[in-house]
């Protein structure tokens, strides 16, 4: 069955539960009048059939050609006077019903004719336009609301897709580059470095398409881009990684560890050599991540577009779930990201 099918099914019984409630409750209520549960159903399904063209004469033209639209005088000026006739037809409808279709009940017919039988069956018309129009309100809210909900969504993933695409070519460039340097010193060396961002590479096609990936996987990503560049600088890299914890069947969304790693690397680089500190803890469900490097005056620490590109996939992914500081000091760039991994509202994939 087609979903399209199913919401007018769905639609559908709604409008019966709709109908079956109020004549349930009619009936209830007229167990004062008359104690007999059945025949009070009979008689409302009866008595509530003129009912039914003005209530969906309201909910499906007057309200969205003119309610929704703000013109609520000539909304006013026909639903007021369908009511009144509505109420006129049905206090004659009633007495003829009661009249030729029910014996011993001239007392009844006669209370419809009067003031308060009009009054009675007035209320009854007010009350279902009013039930009616109020969950017919609340049908739309919700429906803007779930749609509201898809479009942030599609917003977000939309977002964080550009926000990746950022990224990834810059980590490529860099890379590439220092595979091409390595090639006129190392060939052996180079090849491994191949290898190693065919690994990274794959990591970042398969893994970053998903809403989330093991941890172990995202540190292991890290560490073969750690050792392309420590195999393209050698002797000029004090390169020290401290990684503690157990990261088994820990998830983490993907590329948010490397930014920073890279930044490092790219600010930090020096002809008198730099050095770089990369700490991984994961301790009660809480990533701790921090990253120190060499900071020279000729680098201003800033980190291009990867670091407020992943300022901002952070804000999406892990709202009130994280902290991320950065200190910028004289000879000191550090930046300090902390995650909690359970509960995070990851919904991508």
């Amino acid at each position: 069955m087609s979903s399209h099918r199913q919401k007018k099914l769905k639609l559908l019984a709604l409008h019966v539960l709709f109908w079956v409630i109020y004549i349930l409750l009619w009936a209830v209520k007229d167990l004062a009048f008359h104690n007999n549960l059945l025949g009070n159903i009979r008689t409302n399904i009866l008595t509530g059939i003129p009912y039914i063209p003005l209530v969906y004469f309201n909910l499906f033209y007057l309200m969205p050609t003119l309610l929704f639209k703000g013109k609520y005088w000539q909304y006013l000026s026909i639903i007021l006077p369908g009511i009144i006739l509505m109420t006129v037809f049905s206090v004659f409808f009633h007495f003829w019903l009661f009249t030729e279709f029910y014996s011993n009940t001239g007392d009844v017919a006669l209370f419809f004719i009067s003031l308060e039988g009009q009054a009675v069956i007035l209320s009854e018309i007010l009350m279902l336009i009013t039930f009616s129009m109020t969950l017919y309100l609340l049908q739309q809210w919700y429906q803007k609301e779930r749609l509201a909900r898809e479009l942030q969504k599609q917003k977000l993933e939309t977002e964080l897709s550009l926000l990746k695409s950022q990224v990834n070519p810059h980590f490529l460039f860099n890379a590439l580059n220092s595979i091409f340097v390595m090639m006129d010193r190392d060939v052996k060396k180079s090849r491994n470095m191949i290898v190693q961002l065919s690994d990274v590479l794959s990591h970042q096609i398969y893994e970053t398409q998903k809403g989330e990936v093991l941890l172990q996987t995202e540190v292991d990503n890290l560490k073969n881009y750690i050792e392309i560049e420590r195999t393209r600088h050698g002797n000029l890299a004090d390169i020290d990684v401290n990684i503690q914890g157990n990261l088994n069947g820990h998830l983490i969304a993907p590329m948010l560890l490397l930014p920073i790693v890279e930044n490092a690397f790219k600010h930090s680089k020096s002809n008198k050599g730099y050095w770089i500190r990369v700490n991984l803890d994961l301790s009660a469900d809480e990533l701790c991540f921090e990253v120190e490097n060499s900071n020279h005056k000729t680098s201003s620490g800033k980190g291009g577009i990867g670091l407020p590109n992943l300022k901002r996939q952070l804000r999406l992914l892990y709202p009130d779930k994280h902290q991320f500081l950065i200190k910028n000091e004289n000879e000191r760039f550090a930046v300090n990201l902390k995650i909690a991994l359970d509960d995070h509202p990851l919904s991508y994939s």
